[in-house]
């Protein structure tokens, strides 16, 4: 990942211990080079004090100032509320929507929403 200008991978740490990750891919290919979608992750303890707003601004302005990239997306259960404020907060808009895109058991199954960051 560090030799590719359109990957980044980024660590929360608390004395000692990691307690977030976030990390960006764009597309291989030269028409969807453009584009990344990335995952994050906050653990449980440490939720809801400010890591994720943290993890998801060094993205947003590693990405303002990476000439390869226009496009930031990413895939959110429909029934986290907080991850939903915090995207939207931060610009995301709907994409569009992932039916039963998860599933955990024979009768659960979860959506998941597709959002975008638009660079540019």
């Amino acid at each position: 990942m560090l030799d590719d200008n359109g990957k980044l991978a980024i660590l929360a740490e608390y004395d000692g211990e990691i307690i977030g990750f976030l990390d960006f891919h764009n597309g291989h290919r030269q028409r969807i080079k453009h584009q990344g979608s990335f995952g994050m992750s906050v653990k449980k303890d440490f939720r809801n004090q400010g890591v994720g707003k943290a993890l998801l601004t060094v993205l947003l302005d590693w990405a303002k100032e990476n000439p390869l990239i226009e496009k930031v997306c990413l895939e959110v259960f429909a029934n986290n509320t907080s991850a939903l404020r915090l995207y939207r907060n931060f610009g995301f808009v709907e994409e569009g929507l992932k039916t039963k895109a998860i599933k955990i058991d024979e009768q659960t199954y979860y959506d998941l929403i597709l959002m975008a960051y638009f660079v540019n």
